[in-house]
């Protein structure tokens, strides 16, 4: 009873603040007082919205307590202000809402149909795992969530992680660009699954997964093949296969004078130009492709066939090569992408060591060729023909 008094005066006080003089007067001519006016009296007095707000206070006192009596007060006397406070809250309340529908809607970009784009790729038990099937492009499987650079991924029941490089989705084509790979997974071995994951997040946060050139680092970003050209002798070679002697004494300088402006050692540049052409029997086509690099270069890209070695076993797939102007812009194109991306490791320890079989075996291990005896080659014809002279 003496919550019920207690707010019936509150309410005669707030609803006399908004009658002004007119109602002060009434009351003075009536010679009562605030405190014997019965509750009808401020019913005829008061507006009949701004009475119900009141009225329903009343009504809840008897569970809500003066709690929610007095926030039903403060709420009516405050009018706009009060309204533009709870107007805001809404707001807020609305924007956690859409929040949460964006991140469910993100929770629900899968499954998905994925398509392999890669002949025998790996399928591993978590990322950098246990090898524990191979399949072919063009096999069908469900891709039902991601892990770092890997997804994962449903097929013929069997679920597993295969690198996103080779798996196509509808709104993410496959790159179909070599990882990194870390240890001796690019020879079908295998991290813990602690390594393999934070491996994996490691290379999807740094970007350098699926690109082989887009470090911000110091490597040869200061030559671009863009207005290459070919001087000198190499301006009237046309492509075919050279003697040995002939064919280092035409790339031997271009090498040389690379390795000055990039620092990425000759013997390599030579042997890698050796290796991937046959001594310049085949720049694939007229590609002017000194290096085997894959992708689109500035004058566009051919599609041809190759040889990829995958757990010891050579296939034959077709897959596009850059295509360049001249051979300068081969040589300038292959130096920027052996010292930046994934091979920046290697780039850094050479500019330190000058080890050149060490640079080798770095871009072979960040996945520059699938052959398994990549490196181990390339050092073999930089001792056979001395190749290291360039260096110096």
């Amino acid at each position: 009873m003496k919550k019920n008094c207690v707010l019936i005066s509150c309410i005669v006080i707030a609803l006399c603040l908004a009658a002004g003089p007119s109602f002060y007067d009434s009351r003075a001519n009536a010679g009562g007082t605030f405190d014997d006016t019965p509750l009808t009296a401020v019913t005829n007095s008061a507006n009949s919205n701004d009475l119900e707000t009141a009225d329903i206070s009343v009504k809840e006192s008897s569970s809500s307590g003066v709690s929610s009596e007095t926030k039903s007060i403060e709420k009516w006397i405050l009018g706009e202000d009060g309204k533009k406070k709870e107007e805001k809250a809404e707001e807020k309340k609305d924007e956690k809402k859409d929040e949460k529908k964006d991140e469910e809607k993100k929770d629900n970009k899968f499954p998905v149909d994925g398509t392999v784009q890669g002949n025998s790729l790996r399928l591993r038990e978590w990322p950098w795992g246990p090898v524990i099937g191979k399949y072919n492009t063009g096999d069908k499987i469900t891709v039902t969530g991601e892990s770092g650079e890997f997804y994962e991924i449903t097929v013929n029941g069997v679920k597993g992680y295969m690198h996103k490089n080779y798996v196509t989705i509808p709104d993410a084509e496959a790159s179909r660009v070599a990882p990194y790979y870390p240890g001796d997974t690019v020879s079908g071995g295998y991290l813990s699954k602690e390594e393999g994951i934070k491996q994996s997040e490691k290379a999807f946060a740094d970007g350098t997964y699926n690109s082989s050139s887009n470090s911000t680092s110091n490597g040869a970003n200061n030559v671009s093949y863009k207005g290459s050209t070919d001087t000198g002798d190499l301006a009237s070679y046309t492509g075919g296969k050279l003697p040995p002697a002939k064919f280092i004494a035409l790339f031997g300088p271009v090498a040389q004078k690379s390795m000055k402006e990039t620092g990425v050692p000759a013997s390599v540049t030579l042997a890698q130009a050796i290796l991937e052409t046959g001594w310049g029997k085949s720049s694939i086509g007229n590609a002017k492709n000194l290096f085997g690099i894959k992708g689109t270069g500035p004058a566009g890209k051919t599609v041809v066939s190759t040889q990829e070695c995958y757990d010891g076993t050579y296939v034959t797939i077709k897959d596009g090569f850059r295509m360049y102007h001249n051979w300068q812009e081969s040589i300038d194109d292959h130096a920027h992408l052996v010292s930046n991306g994934r091979y920046k490791s290697a780039w850094d320890a050479f500019q330190a060591n000058h080890d050149a079989d060490a640079f080798a075996r770095g871009i072979h291990q960040a996945g520059y060729a699938t052959s398994p005896t990549y490196s181990k080659d390339l050092i073999s014809l930089m001792k056979q023909y001395n190749l290291y002279e360039w260096d110096n």
